[in-house]
């Protein structure tokens, strides 16, 4: 039988052999999907779990980025790991400053204010020059040296998020199975009914919102050590709504739907774009087809028919 756990036994396999059975833009691609996935992994958490629809999680994503540069090679040009913890810590930080503006907020109200956060913070990065350096961004970004290991390196790089990835995603079930998770989803559902029962749930849904934050910000530490350049497009309203769009394509109520969704568009922006400019109207096809046919499932529906061997045995004998 194919359950979940053999599922995920087959994509580590694949992961790891992946370098060996793919050719260098291969491994190319599936690094990009790998760090986009974690960003898509942290709204679909939100959506999910929480119920709530951020449009700001390509803020974190950009402002570790940015942390990276600057500290690294813009100015400051400190040793690693200094440039990477200022990356996390100073996206953990606006995460904790930002959710506590827009949590006091639910559904569209809280839609609309990440969405002013993140369009203040794509306005920052354009309008403040000396740090930022305006729609140029930061360029010439070197992954660091490590104990011998030079990141430059595809495959070592590669390897090294994998792991990070598989760690973050794994952990993540783990939370989202956690009693942690059943208090979010009972906040999602009611709540008004937790604070009757003694949640904070203010509390947790900032715990929730700053961890989504954090895996957001992981991946924009290893999108701008790849690409060796950050500018203010990955802040911008049309990477937001791309985000967005890899989220629902792949199922925002699916737990893997997010890198489903993820693999989805990036093939299809490696396979379809050099062949057509109207690449943008044959996803918006895709995405209308899926909603058609998935609902709001997305491809993430596809797992309906598998077994999840972590739900909670039934109890027998009672009646």
């Amino acid at each position: 039988m194919i359950t979940e756990k053999r599922l995920i036994a087959a994509g580590l396999i694949f992961g790891g052999l992946a370098p060996y059975v793919l050719s260098t833009y291969g491994l190319t691609v599936l690094t990009s999907i790998l760090y986009y996935g974690l960003i898509a992994f942290s709204l679909g958490f939100l959506i999910r779990n929480v119920g709530m629809i951020s449009l700001c999680q390509t803020s974190f994503f950009g402002l570790s980025g940015y942390m990276v540069g600057i500290f690294g090679f813009s100015s400051a040009n400190w040793a690693f790991p200094w440039p990477l913890l200022m990356g996390l810590a100073v996206a953990f930080l606006a995460a904790l400053f930002f959710g506590c503006i827009a949590l006091r907020t639910y559904d569209i109200s809280f839609l609309m204010i990440t969405l002013a956060i993140g369009q203040i913070c794509w306005a920052l990065s354009m309008q403040w020059m000396s740090v930022f350096r305006g729609y140029d961004g930061l360029q010439g970004v070197r992954p660091p040296v490590v104990a011998g290991l030079d990141y430059a390196d595809p495959w070592i790089f590669y390897y090294t998020l994998f792991v990070v990835f598989t760690f973050i995603i794994l952990g993540l079930r783990k939370v989202v199975d956690s009693h942690f998770g059943l208090a979010l989803r009972g906040i999602k559902e009611s709540p008004d009914r937790m604070a009757a029962l003694g949640y904070s749930v203010f509390g947790l849904r900032l715990a929730a919102f700053v961890l989504a934050g954090l895996m957001a910000a992981v991946g924009g530490v290893f999108s701008v050590y790849f690409t060796g350049i950050i500018t203010p497009t990955v802040l911008g309203l049309e990477r937001t709504i791309w985000v967005l769009l890899i989220v629902i394509l792949g199922g925002a109520y699916s737990f893997w739907g997010p890198l489903f969704g993820a693999t989805l568009v990036i093939v299809l922006d490696v396979v379809i774009s050099p062949m057509t400019n109207r690449y943008n109207s044959i996803i918006g096809l895709i995405f209308l087809l899926i909603v058609l046919f998935a609902v709001d499932r997305g491809l993430g529906k596809l797992l309906d028919y598998v077994p999840r061997p972590f739900r909670a045995r039934k109890v027998e004998g009672r009646k």
